[in-house]
C-alpha cells in the first residue's frame, strides 16, 4: 500500500482513525476543487493587484509558506483544513507569477498547459476507475524507487550547478520533461488508489483535507512540467 506521493505516505503510518464522521469521495472532490479554486483566485490577485517589483520576493515567500503548510497539513489531520487553505493560497501566488512570466515569452502556453493538465487528470481517473490501470504492490515499489531516483538526480544537479554551468539541448530537455509528466500521471493512479483505500477503511473526515492536498501536489507537478515542456517546444519551433 505504499504510495509514491510523500503526502499519502504520511497517512500510511497511521494505525487507526478517530472521529464520528468518515471520509467520503464527495468530500474529497469538494475539498480538492475548493483548493484549486483558491489557488486560481490567489494567483489572479497576485498578478493583477500586486506591483511587479514585489512579485519576486512574494514568489520566494510563497514557496516557503507552501512548503511549511504542506508539512503541517500532512502531519496533523486536525490542522489540515487551515494549512491546506494556506498552501493553496501560497501555491496559487507562486503558480500565477510563474505562469505570467512564461506566458509572456510564449503566448498561449498557459492555457494549453491547463487544458493538458485537466485532460491528463480525466484520462487517468477513467483508466483507474475502469481498472484499466491496476495499482499493485510491485507498481508502487517501482514508482517509489523512481521518485527516489528523481530526488537524487535533482540534488546532484543542484550541487553541480553551483560549480559549473550545465546545459541540455532541446531534445534532451524535452525528453526529461516528458518523463516527468508521465511520472506525474502515474502518480495520480497511485493517489486515487490511496484515496479509495482511505474511504473504504473509514478514515476520519479530517483526512479529506490531507487527501485533497496530496492530489493538488500531484496536479501542480503535472501542470508545471507541462508548462515547461510546451514552453521549450514552442520556443524551439
Amino acid at each position: 500500500m505504499r504510495s509514491s506521493n510523500p503526502v499519502f505516505r504520511t497517512l500510511e503510518r497511521s494505525d487507526a482513525y478517530e472521529g464520528s464522521e468518515v471520509a467520503t469521495y464527495r468530500g474529497i472532490v469538494f475539498k480538492t476543487a475548493t483548493l484549486l479554486l483558491l489557488a486560481v483566485a490567489s494567483g489572479y490577485f497576485a498578478i493583477t493587484q500586486i506591483p511587479i517589483e514585489s512579485l519576486l520576493p512574494l514568489m520566494i515567500g510563497s514557496m516557503i509558506v507552501a512548503l511549511i503548510a504542506v508539512i503541517v497539513s500532512t502531519r496533523s489531520p486536525r490542522l489540515a483544513m487551515p494549512f491546506a487553505i494556506i498552501y493553496a493560497l501560497a501555491e496559487g501566488i507562486l503558480l500565477g507569477v510563474i505562469t505570467v512570466m512564461i506566458n509572456s515569452y510564449v503566448p498561449g502556453v498557459a492555457v494549453a498547459a491547463m487544458i493538458g493538465t485537466a485532460s491528463i487528470f480525466t484520462v487517468m481517473l477513467f483508466l483507474y476507475s475502469s481498472r484499466t490501470i491496476r495499482v499493485t504492490s510491485r507498481f508502487r515499489t517501482i514508482m517509489y524507487s523512481v521518485l527516489l531516483s528523481f530526488l537524487v538526480f535533482f540534488i546532484l544537479f543542484g550541487i553541480l550547478s553551483l560549480f559549473t554551468t550545465i546545459t541540455f539541448n532541446v531534445p534532451i530537455a524535452l525528453g526529461i520533461s516528458a518523463i516527468l509528466i508521465i511520472f506525474g500521471a502515474l502518480m495520480l493512479a497511485i493517489d486515487f488508489d490511496r484515496a479509495e483505500r482511505l474511504v473504504e477503511s473509514g478514515a476520519d473526515k479530517s483526512y479529506e483535507w490531507v487527501v485533497a492536498v496530496g492530489l493538488m501536489v500531484t496536479i501542480v507537478w503535472i501542470y508545471i512540467e507541462l508548462l515547461r515542456f510546451l514552453a521549450i517546444f514552442s520556443r524551439n519551433r
